[in-house]
């Protein structure tokens, strides 16, 4: 079945990820939304129309230089092209805005991972307040329980759309770039002089 298939791929591109970010040792734990209680944690609601569930894929915790300790939510998409990665984008652009707003424990960044760019036109502005805002007001019946267009936009915070600017990453992944990531063995010198230094454990 195509949307079986489909959801096979899409779990085993989040184990990809998983495996690429903590190879870079700049992630000193992560979990998918399947793993026990991370499942919980890692889904949301929206405070208005029924307050439907949503979820991220993937979080953790980050290590080392201006990020250490820093928490992070991740969307992975598993896209050979652009396909319906610009709507999607906004959803979670939308999703994120809400996550700010209820001062989500994951959200020090907001990471949205793909196999494939998507919008190349406007690239510089996915992360824009701009383009949050936009998002925000095709969902503003989720977000703020409000039909009215004008009434939506004046509720819109903009210190929360420049704080939400700073927060998102996008990233794009190709299959060489996963292997790109320290070797174990140097790894392992990393893991040893990191514990000599009296820090968490790997």
């Amino acid at each position: 079945m195509p949307g079986e298939e489909e959801h096979v791929k899409g779990a085993e591109a989040v184990q990809r990820v998983k495996r690429w970010l903590e190879g870079t040792m700049r992630v000193s734990q992560s979990y998918t939304n399947t793993d026990g209680a991370w499942a919980r944690k890692l889904t949301l609601r929206w405070p208005y129309g029924n307050e439907n569930p949503f979820s991220y894929d993937l979080g953790g915790m980050m290590r080392g230089g201006e990020w250490d300790g820093q928490m992070f939510c991740a969307e992975v998409k598993w896209r050979r092209n652009a396909s319906d990665q610009g709507t999607a984008y906004k959803s979670f652009l939308a999703k994120c805005y809400v996550a700010l707003t209820q001062e989500y424990m994951l959200g020090d960044h907001y990471m949205w991972i793909s196999w494939a760019p998507f919008r190349a036109n406007d690239w510089d502005q996915l992360t824009g307040p701009e383009l949050i805002r936009e998002a925000v007001l095709a969902e503003s019946l989720r977000v703020f329980g409000i039909d009215d267009p004008q009434a939506a936009a004046e509720s819109i915070k903009d210190e929360l759309l420049d704080d939400l600017s700073k927060r998102l990453w996008v990233v794009v992944m190709s299959e060489k770039q996963e292997k790109l990531v320290p070797l174990d063995d140097w790894r392992g010198v990393v893991a040893n002089f990191y514990n000599s230094q009296g820090r968490s454990s790997w």
